[in-house]
């Protein structure tokens, strides 16, 4: 990974004090401590790192206790100055509530809320705060996510899902879905509409604005919701991609990937009703809702199937 750092903008711990990190962690195995490990690699104190545990049932905090010395408000302080603050919700309260609730706690000019199976440096992080600096129309900026493979990842790039795009993502028609990362990566920061999920750093006045992010979408589709309202404010997105972000990808959902689909599935349709209406016929909705669940049913048993293959590996 890399991040081109940027003499005008001054120095990268100044730019990284500017920051807390919001991790939402839900059973992410030992990404989690990567995750802080990559961000706050050994001696350093800055960005300060929050993280909300959404009822983990695993050994994913374990790790990370070592540099877990502060606590929410509401409890005990260690009284230990360190970058980390745990915060364990005690449920799985959801993404978007999580992100939220981590929020509660942050006070910095910026969120980077992130992944709990995304690694990103300090420099590259330090690459988006200088492009917010340096586009003070934007609000939220991402860099070019990457897999563990190295190749960049679907989503990392995107646009806005419209009905049609939405047709076009499922069926293979030859037009342009929401996905846009089957064209040349551009070698230089572009505008864009939309951004991958599990790595966003926005300004926390423009967050706070939208009164953060929406808690009645049940998994997916929240972040893009935070980007077209962003949208409808006038306020911009930014994409760099100098500033690279490996995500593992689906480490929390793995264990029960029939619901994350169905809960896709809720998601867009609710997406759908708060930002298409203005290009969606009233009259084509409820043949929308029955295909969707059609084409969820239709996945179901090959999800499911292909977990279990996983799991006997």
């Amino acid at each position: 990974m890399n991040g081109a750092a940027d003499p005008v903008a001054g120095a990268p711990t100044d730019r990284l004090a500017r920051v807390d990190v919001l991790v939402v962690n839900y059973n992410a195995g030992e990404w989690l401590a990567r995750a802080a490990e990559s961000i706050l690699p050994e001696g350093a104190t800055e960005p300060n790192l929050i993280v909300v545990d959404n009822g983990s049932t695993d050994a994913s905090l374990d790790a990370l206790q070592a540099k877990t010395c502060k606590q929410p408000a509401n409890e005990a302080s260690s009284g230990l100055e360190q970058a980390v603050t745990v915060d364990r919700a005690g449920r799985n309260t959801g993404f978007a509530a999580g992100v939220n609730r981590a929020a509660g706690h942050a006070s910095r000019e910026f969120l980077l809320i992130l992944n709990p199976d995304c690694l990103i440096t300090p420099t590259a992080l330090a690459r988006l705060v200088d492009e917010l600096d340096r586009h003070p129309e934007t609000a939220l900026v991402s860099g070019k996510v990457l897999g563990t493979d190295g190749r960049e990842q679907r989503g990392s790039r995107r646009r806005l899902p419209t009905p049609m795009r939405v047709i076009h993502e499922m069926l293979p028609l030859g037009g342009q879905g929401m996905d846009t990362t089957g064209t040349p990566a551009p070698g230089n920061a572009i505008e864009v509409e939309a951004v991958s999920g599990a790595c966003m750093l926005v300004r926390r006045n423009a967050f706070d604005a939208l009164g953060g992010m929406d808690e009645n979408y049940p998994l997916h589709f929240e972040d893009l919701d935070l980007f077209a309202r962003l949208a409808e404010h006038g306020r911009r997105l930014r994409w760099v991609p100098e500033a690279e972000v490996v995500h593992a990808g689906g480490r929390s959902s793995s264990s029960r990937p029939v619901a994350v689909l169905w809960a896709k599935h809720r998601g867009l349709w609710r997406y759908l009703k708060r930002h298409c209406s203005a290009q969606w016929p009233r009259w084509q909705r409820p043949l929308w809702l029955l295909a969707l669940v059609a084409h969820a049913a239709a996945r179901t048993p090959l999800v499911w199937a292909a977990s279990r293959f996983r799991a006997a590996k």
